[in-house]
């Protein structure tokens, strides 16, 4: 398999800057080193597995060393890209000739602020890292989809953040509480209170609130400079502080503690399922809720069950009537909370003809604490060795089920003449956060990246996705925000004239577009 080859070489006065900024073992222009970072296959179109091979590699430990990089980087023209756990192409070179910077020297938790709620974190700490910190204090984070490997600071501060956890600790974007930013100027930025009183708690203030031009909804994906620090919120923990688990993934075992209630709701349609759903958020009930759909668990967990299935008529049609569903995880502080709780569910959901089945068998244990720790995403690989999200844009609850019909109707058609494996079409992952005045969908497709023709089809695939939000007026771009420059020229006349806006910032914080924006907005 062939994968594009660098044809820049960095200035022998660049390499020696790099080297006395950083040490000989923390700078690499090894072409074995440089291809490590080659191989991505997660949130591409291109066909294949691989990305650009970065022209050099440097591995800071500190913002000072960041900001000399950033510095080299300008005096001589060179772009560059950061990342920190790297889970996505988005998290490398975007275009050939790029200098990667690898965050995972910067791995530390720095600060821990019980009464004020919060932690600093360094962005190679990952969130099952930090989680288990804070559950031991009686505290719990919010976990992005990605899964609980991926740093929380890359998340929060450049992509977006959607959870399991977003129906009581909303989304990642929300829970900053402060950053420390080196800009594409080199210079640093810290915004928030942290930036006048060396404290964290805020994200605003003094003056104006600067979150919005650094992330907007979706986030830069590394072309607004390099986040070095960020604090977060730290959430009420129901659970035990330490948890006694046995086995891995689809053997794990856990007891699960008696304030806790693991639940599946199902309704007769999807508008009776949209309807409850919205009563749950505005009721303020739950700790944890999504939408996985038949065909997602069996991929994760029987992936050639789920294969099986499709010789099986009848089966196929029984999985079908099961699909306008959601899981809803209660974590109660007292009994009273308990039965309240519970009663308002029960409510909701006979109101709206549905069924509440407690603790789904056969996955009880590991629901309840694989969610807990979001470590269920990467089994979303198992299908096919590889996968692509579409849509994802956060809107009104009915919207994100017209989202996911949509969505279905796009990837029958794809099935159908063998594009990707057939999941049912019914593959999408959906949750609401905010009391239920957002909702999130994506919907999931899975294929061969060995597969030339698959490969080639995933970009026919996410076009298809992104005439149908047009179309349909689905509101937000959701994922096709990651195709960059050609999508927000496409997207933005729809929305405000977002784009204009966005490449203003841009153009005003990187004139020279060295930090890589690929996956955000190019200055032209």
């Amino acid at each position: 398999m062939t994968f594009p080859i660098t044809t820049k070489t960095i200035p022998v006065d660049a390499i020696a800057r790099f080297k006395e900024a950083l040490g000989d073992e923390n700078f690499s222009t090894d072409p074995v080193i440089c291809d490590a970072y080659a191989m991505q296959p997660f949130h591409k179109t291109e066909p294949g597995c691989w990305i650009n091979r970065p022209l050099a590699v440097t591995l800071p430990s500190s913002t000072e060393e960041v900001q000399a990089i950033v510095n080299i980087c300008i005096q001589h023209g060179l772009r560059y890209k950061a990342h920190s756990s790297g889970w996505g192409a988005h998290g490398g070179p975007g275009y050939e000739n790029v200098v990667q910077i690898d965050l995972r020297r910067m791995n530390r938790i720095l600060e821990w602020d019980e009464k004020n709620r919060y932690v600093v974190v360094e962005p190679y700490v990952n969130c099952a890292e930090i989680q288990a910190e804070a559950m031991k204090r009686g505290f719990n984070i919010h976990i992005h989809g990605a899964g609980s490997v991926c740093s929380p600071l890359a998340n929060a501060t450049s992509h977006c953040g959607m959870g399991w956890s977003g129906i009581s600790t909303s989304t990642s974007s929300r829970n900053i509480l402060g950053v420390e930013w080196v800009l594409p100027s080199g210079e640093v930025l810290k915004l928030g209170t942290c930036g006048s009183t060396g404290r964290w708690f805020s994200a605003d203030g003094p003056g104006p609130s600067m979150r919005g031009l650094m992330r907007g909804w979706a986030g830069a994906d590394g072309g607004l400079g390099v986040f070095t620090k960020m604090s977060m919120k730290l959430f009420h923990w129901a659970g035990p502080k330490e948890t006694q688990v046995k086995g891995r993934l689809q053997d794990l075992v856990v007891e699960k503690p008696d304030n806790f209630r693991i639940t599946l709701c199902a309704f007769p349609d999807a508008k009776s399922c949209a309807d409850a759903l919205f009563k749950v958020g505005e009721a303020e009930i739950g700790f944890l809720q999504c939408r996985n759909s038949v065909s997602l668990l069996l991929a994760g967990m029987m992936p050639r069950l789920l294969r099986k299935i499709h010789s099986m008529p009848h089966m196929k049609k029984l999985l079908d009537a099961c699909r306008h569903q959601f899981m809803l995880t209660i974590a109660a502080t007292s009994d009273l909370d308990y039965q309240y709780q519970s009663q308002c569910l029960e409510k909701i959901v006979d109101d709206h003809g549905g069924i509440v089945l407690d603790n789904p068998a056969p996955f009880n244990s590991i629901m309840y604490w694989s969610f807990v720790r979001v470590s269920m995403p990467p089994v979303v690989f198992r299908m096919g060795g590889n996968f692509f999200s579409t849509f994802g844009g956060d809107e009104a609850l009915d919207n994100c089920m017209e989202q996911a019909r949509i969505g279905e109707e796009i990837k029958r058609q794809f099935i159908a003449r063998k594009a990707c494996f057939d999941d049912l079409a019914d593959n999408a992952w959906s949750l609401i956060y905010e009391n239920g005045l957002f909702g999130h969908n994506e919907e999931l497709w899975a294929f061969d990246h060995r597969d030339p023709e698959m490969s080639r089809q995933v970009d026919d695939y996410a076009k298809a996705c992104t005439d149908a939000t047009l179309e349909h007026n689905l509101g937000g771009g959701g994922f096709a925000f990651f195709k960059g420059g050609e999508v927000h020229d496409l997207l933005g006349p729809t929305m405000s004239n977002y784009h204009i806006w966005q490449r203003k910032i841009k153009k005003a914080l990187d004139p020279e577009d060295l930090s890589d924006s690929k996956y955000y907005i190019s200055s032209d």
